[in-house]
């Protein structure tokens, strides 16, 4: 990444991060609305890892209001209408595509708009719950602004230390089909400052309730997650041949290329904190 880009990114990195900081800690109903933006934009920047153009595919017309409805269902219902709002818009997407002109194939469209749904929204709803510290018990509902500041925190700083160590050291390439520019150097970096900064905010925010141990053990995992949400990223921008999915965020490429660590990063780390407070 040249200088000037690198830059760009970091400029646009320090004007998102107090709206997002704001948005996180005003409150519940605010931070759903960042989701919602978040995963519509998403949802929206889709179809360029599909090859599918936009005025053919019921992704933007049908996928966002149904993305929309999984979210409000995860903040209000807490998931529980999950499976008949999915039948409902799989059944929309196929009655759409019965009376569209033309014998093109409906699997293109139906795979990817129900991609769009598992992929994006229900993975970034869990974010409501990492907010709302639903399930989780002890101080987490006080402190559950703090669960996802955490997350991100880890997330940036390893993601940092990947790009310079890889830049700077990287020798091996870790997975030059998929992602050329990501190396072994790398990798180490990320799980190594991702366990640091875990260890970090395990002493610094009590209200997380995590040891020492507990934190470096998220860390490094958050580090193992981000790198596979990048990859998994990467994968399906290479099949489509595209480098980034939009450029609404200045070196950074679009929410969708934003946000990809995110949306493996948020399910694993409400799961793992799930289990640990009902083994705890």
């Amino acid at each position: 990444m040249p200088d000037s880009e690198l830059t760009t990114r970091t400029l646009v990195a320090f004007a998102m991060a107090p709206f997002f900081f704001a948005a996180i800690f005003i409150s519940q109903g605010i931070f759903f609305l960042l989701v919602v933006v978040l995963a519509g934009r998403a949802l929206w920047e889709l179809p360029a890892l599909f090859r599918i153009q936009a005025e053919r595919t019921p992704m933007r017309a049908l996928s966002l209001p149904v993305g929309l409805l999984l979210l409000a269902d995860a903040w209000l219902g807490g998931g529980a209408h999950w499976g008949a709002i999915l039948l409902g818009g799989t059944g929309l997407v196929l009655v759409v595509e019965v009376f569209r002109p033309g014998d093109e194939a409906p699997s293109g469209v139906l795979g990817a708009t129900l991609t769009g749904w598992l992929y994006v929204t229900l993975p970034l709803a869990h974010l409501l719950w990492l907010r709302g510290a639903a399930g989780l018990g002890g101080a987490l509902p006080a402190g559950g602004a703090w669960l996802v500041m955490a997350m991100w925190g880890i997330i940036w700083v390893a993601d940092t230390a990947a790009y310079f160590v890889g830049r700077t050291m990287g020798r091996t390439r870790l997975l030059p089909a998929v992602s050329p520019a990501k190396t072994w150097e790398g990798f180490a970096a990320e799980l190594v400052s991702g366990s640091a900064m875990g260890i970090v905010l395990a002493l610094c925010l009590p209200v997380l309730e995590w040891s020492a141990a507990g934190g470096a053990g998220v860390g490094a995992l958050m580090g193992l997650v981000s790198t596979l949400g990048d990859l998994a990223e990467s994968r399906l921008k290479r099949a489509a041949g595209v480098k980034d999915v939009s450029g609404i965020l200045p070196g950074h490429g679009g929410f969708l290329d934003r946000f990809d660590s995110t949306i493996f990063c948020a399910p694993v780390l409400y799961w793992i904190l799930i289990a640990w407070a009902r083994t705890g």
